[in-house]
């Protein structure tokens, strides 16, 4: 057994290459190629490693995704598979899982937190606009933000998939704070991916992030902004300010970034 979620401090037990402990077991977890990045790495490094497997997904049969190592982040795996031949049963059953009604749970949400805002829910909407900074551009989530930038500690998995979404079959996320349950998580990931194409890309412990292209259309724009605040309130409430700025930067943004305090 692996038990990822017993003690966080393994992760700062790091070999002469820079893997750890965590970083040794999520890689025989996935079961798939994957390359390491020691933390304290170049951003730009996997960055440009991504974007070549990118390149070549169609080619070789999988999605690549960087993954921020971290206790946290395991501690999902943990709780629902200790074993590479439990992780494989939990995808079966997750992809082939009956499919919930997508629009629908976004109408339900937002109904209700339209009703617990009240007369602030008006202002929470605002009006569609964009301020500088409010577009993402370049993948964030797996930086460490001192000065020089560098990463936390990674690997850029390629994942065999049939469908980008199906990552999230692979890799449970979610479950914890107002974040969605795993399984919602993946048959949203695989509305988005049909409805917008949109890839996911990088997973931390609380952060998502997928590749997009900008929504130029500003009804189209707003009507997937409200979609976005639905599933994670946080890039709002705690982000830009308000679901109209969020429609702005998705005009203008190449990926879409998700972050759950």
């Amino acid at each position: 057994m692996f038990g990822f979620g017993k003690s966080k401090k393994t992760n700062e037990l790091a070999d002469k290459n820079g893997i750890s402990t965590f970083a040794r077991q999520l890689m025989e977890m996935l079961s798939c190629p994957c390359t390491h990045f020691p933390k304290g790495s170049s951003p730009e490094k996997i960055i440009n490693a991504y974007n070549d497997a990118f390149a070549k997904r169609e080619i070789g049969g999988y999605t690549p995704l960087v993954i921020a190592i971290d206790g946290t982040l395991l501690e999902t795996v943990d709780d629902i598979a200790k074993t590479p031949e439990e992780l494989k049963a939990n995808r079966e059953k997750l992809i082939n899982s009956p499919q919930f009604d997508v629009q629908k749970w976004f109408t339900e949400r937002l109904n209700d937190l339209k009703d617990d805002m009240d007369e602030y829910w008006e202002e929470t909407v605002g009006e569609i606009d964009c301020e500088p900074g409010d577009a993402s551009t370049c993948f964030s989530g797996f930086m460490d933000f001192g000065t020089p930038r560098r990463s936390e500690e990674c690997i850029l998995a390629l994942i065999p998939t049939s469908e980008p979404w199906e990552v999230f079959a692979w890799l449970p996320f979610g479950g914890w704070n107002e974040c969605p349950m795993p399984e919602e998580i993946l048959w949203i990931a695989k509305y988005w991916y049909e409805r917008y194409g949109v890839i996911p890309a990088v997973m931390t412990r609380d952060v998502l992030e997928f590749s997009a292209c900008p929504i130029k259309d500003k009804n189209a724009a707003f009507d997937v902004a409200l979609e976005q605040y639905a599933f994670c309130q946080d890039i709002v409430d705690q982000g830009v300010g308000t679901i109209g700025r969020l429609a702005g930067g998705l005009m203008q943004s190449s990926v879409w970034y998700f972050w759950w305090d």
